[in-house]
């Protein structure tokens, strides 16, 4: 059993009981939460016993189980924020997500929890948590030695390729950070601490032989790249991860911690459809997950559209994959000049699942290829799609929404909070 596999298995076993570890010094941007944060593993243990090497596994859980919580709010509010879905509801909160209505002074994205019955896509203190976590104990295991923690290397090398995560996310598509109580910072500030911690990632899990946090950073490293336009760098990553690999973040029913929130909000609760342009896509391109439910959502006249790509509360979330890895190549191929090969890449996929070869005649008409390939191919996942909007500057759309009869906001990038979390 791999050091990832030991880890989901610790957390199904662990089901609904929880602990609340104090976290000290962990900075304003935890108030919401009362400095704390919420933890899944058996037991309660008090914040002076916690630096005790025979928990490593449970802190390693933890981290782990902060990042999906964190994972979750965000994969599915940047699927909405972005040009995926639509709003078709008539409540403050969500609407503002699907019509870029989110500011820094709203609660529920500032503070808002998990949980799905208390908080829509709460962003700022669900992410600053699973990012702190994973510096605090990655600290601790630095602090201890082998003999005290079998497999400490290979617990190291997962929690900074997680920790790692949080940090390219809010890099990607924040408007502004902060860390520790630290100043405002653009988001770029995010993008190089999270390559310094990829790397870590990499030569831990190398030390370790732990393949599968091995290829995990590896595309977190050559996403974080791709993000900092170092092309060369970000295909040299991307190359290495091979065929087939995939990691996904779990999901479950056991709580509403733990709920697919794309399929909870826009399946169960019927407060998004999926936009009109990725019906359409999904009529030629198998790759392009959408179906018709046949029934009202939200509105009862409303047909509710959704994705298959998230058929269930319990669907796991797509975090990395060769898929990404290969989109990040063709990518870095095109921007450095080397069409033909970009085109090689995508059409290899194109073929797999029986679409015509793609042509390019300049440069940009092979990298807006790319971007129109990840646009299909992780569509509904992991924030590509807003990030794409973000980095190349994509029209967004304006008016009118057509399911709400409201027009949409000026947001783009998440903002910074205004209140309660600044600093964090």
């Amino acid at each position: 059993m791999s050091m990832s596999q030991f880890f989901r298995a610790s957390r199904v076993g662990i089901g609904r009981a929880r602990t609340i570890i104090a976290v000290l010094g962990a900075g304003a941007g935890l108030v919401g939460c009362g400095n704390i944060l919420e933890v899944e593993y058996p037991g309660r243990i008090p914040a002076d016993q916690i630096n005790d090497p025979a928990l490593a596994t449970v802190l390693v859980t933890s981290v782990i189980g902060d990042f999906e919580c964190a994972y979750n709010n965000y994969f599915a509010g940047s699927s909405v924020q972005s040009d995926e879905f639509e709003t078709a509801n008539d409540n403050g909160s969500l609407a503002s997500y699907g019509e870029r209505g989110t500011n820094g002074d709203a609660d529920d994205y500032v503070i808002g929890p998990c949980e799905a019955n208390q908080s829509d896509f709460g962003m700022w203190v669900p992410m600053h948590t699973a990012r702190f976590q994973s510096e605090d104990v990655f600290a601790r295991l630095s602090g201890w030695t082998d003999a005290q923690v079998p497999n400490r290397t290979a617990m190291m090398a997962t929690v900074r390729a997680y920790g790692a995560y949080i940090y390219t996310f809010m890099g990607e598509t924040f408007c502004s950070v902060s860390f520790d109580k630290g100043p405002k910072q653009d988001p770029s500030a995010s993008l190089v601490i999270a390559e310094q911690r990829f790397t870590d990632a990499i030569n831990l899990a190398q030390q370790a032989g732990d393949a599968d946090i091995l290829n995990m950073a590896r595309v977190g490293l050559a996403r974080t790249e791709m993000d900092l336009k170092k092309w060369s760098e970000a295909q040299a990553a991307a190359a290495q991860v091979p065929a087939g690999y995939e990691k996904f973040a779990d999901r479950g029913t056991e709580n509403d911690r733990r709920w697919n929130k794309i399929f909870y909000f826009a399946v169960t609760v019927g407060a998004y459809v999926v936009a009109d342009a990725y019906r359409t896509l999904a009529a030629n391109d198998p790759r392009v997950l959408v179906a018709d439910a046949h029934r009202g959502g939200w509105y009862p006249n409303i047909e509710l559209w959704y994705t298959t790509k998230h058929p269930a509360l319990d669907t796991p979330i797509r975090l990395s994959s060769y898929r990404e890895a290969q989109l990040i190549l063709a990518e870095a191929l095109a921007q450095q000049g080397q069409t033909g090969q970009a085109l090689t890449v995508l059409n290899t996929r194109r073929a797999e699942v029986g679409l015509s070869p793609l042509t390019a005649s300049t440069q940009q008409d092979a990298i807006n290829a790319v971007i129109d390939e990840r646009k299909r191919e992780l569509s509904f996942e992991g924030g590509h799609r807003l990030n794409d909007l973000l980095r190349y500057n994509i029209p967004w759309k304006i008016g009118t929404n057509a399911y709400s009869g409201r027009r949409y906001g000026t947001q783009t990038c998440w903002p910074y909070p205004t209140k309660e979390a600044n600093g964090a």
